[in-house]
């Protein structure tokens, strides 16, 4: 069962492409994420946190209405969001996606992004989804495969250190067993070139940015190998 986890960050649109079913998606509320799910009227099976951000005159009705409520304590070492990823592992889901995590505080947005480096993450693959963006990442030896349209942009961005044997396949610009070292901006606005795109790297955490709005058909029509 995927878990889709609502956080308290900013989520004025809907992301696109993305559907949730909450008859087979284990749909968590990180606490101030409940009004997220009431906008874009999604039930909640879960919601965690110290509730703070929530209405306390909702909390009755939560749970008359069958949602299991977590709470804990204002003074606590983990984040709500942290909380919650934890309960999806807790409830082994498969795959974890995040939404409304990104924008409104910077200091939560850096650290929401940087917990993917999190060793309880490792074995489960977790994106992150605004409107537009889609966050995820690799570890060691990793590959994925991607579809996406053509012209659309993509980011690699080194994490904690040297990201070594990078292969890029269906971009604009490839890679064949490179390296990419930490802070380095090499791996910013590559485009994907096919329908069908894959990553694959040997060693060290790599943080890939997809966005799904900026497109360059003028350098997608003069990349490498196109023959103009």
């Amino acid at each position: 069962m995927r878990a889709v986890i609502f956080a308290n960050g900013i989520m004025n649109q809907w992301p696109l492409g993305f559907e949730v079913f909450p008859e087979r998606d284990l749909i968590i509320a990180a606490d101030g994420g409940f009004n997220h799910c009431q906008r874009w009227n999604v039930m909640p099976h879960i919601i965690v946190g110290d509730m703070d951000s929530i209405n306390p005159t909702d909390m009755p009705a939560l749970g008359q209405g069958g949602i299991e409520i977590h709470r804990f304590p204002a003074r606590k070492d983990e984040t709500d969001l942290h909380l919650a990823l934890q309960t999806a592992i807790a409830r082994n889901a498969p795959e974890i996606v995040i939404l409304g995590a990104l924008g409104a505080r910077w200091d939560m947005t850096f650290s929401t992004v940087l917990i993917l480096l999190a060793p309880f993450l490792r074995r489960v693959p977790v994106r992150i989804l605004d409107n537009q963006y889609e966050l995820l990442c690799l570890h060691g030896y990793q590959k994925i495969d991607l579809e996406e349209k053509p012209g659309h942009t993509v980011s690699l961005i080194p994490l904690a250190g040297p990201v070594t044997g990078i292969r890029l396949r269906g971009f604009v610009f490839p890679l064949d067993n490179e390296t990419l070292p930490l802070g380095t901006t090499r791996g910013i606005s590559n485009l994907f070139k096919d329908d069908n795109a894959e990553i694959e790297i040997d060693g060290g955490h790599l943080l890939v940015i997809i966005d799904r709005k900026q497109e360059n058909p003028n350098l997608l029509a003069r990349s490498p190998g196109s023959g103009t």
